[in-house]
């Protein structure tokens, strides 16, 4: 039988995924500042995106959109 805690924890993303906003947009490079402050991120992606669209961010790609409200930090 495999150990439960280890199988949750290989279910956890081992990068971080950060959410940011647009703050510059020309297709396929973006400028996205991060929401916890740590600055502006030079990003691209496949998708066009506009200026001022909430996104999650990995590696300096832009993966997808992010819904609009508060964003909590969780830390592991």
């Amino acid at each position: 039988m495999s150990n439960a805690l280890k199988r949750l924890i290989d279910l956890l993303p081992k990068t971080p995924e950060f959410v940011g906003e647009i703050t510059s947009a020309d297709h396929p490079n973006y400028k996205v500042l991060v929401v916890d402050g740590t600055g502006l991120v030079m990003c691209t992606s496949s998708t066009k995106y506009a200026v001022g669209t909430k996104v999650f961010v990995l590696d300096q790609e832009i993966k997808r959109v992010a819904l609009s409200g508060a964003v909590v930090q969780i830390e592991i």
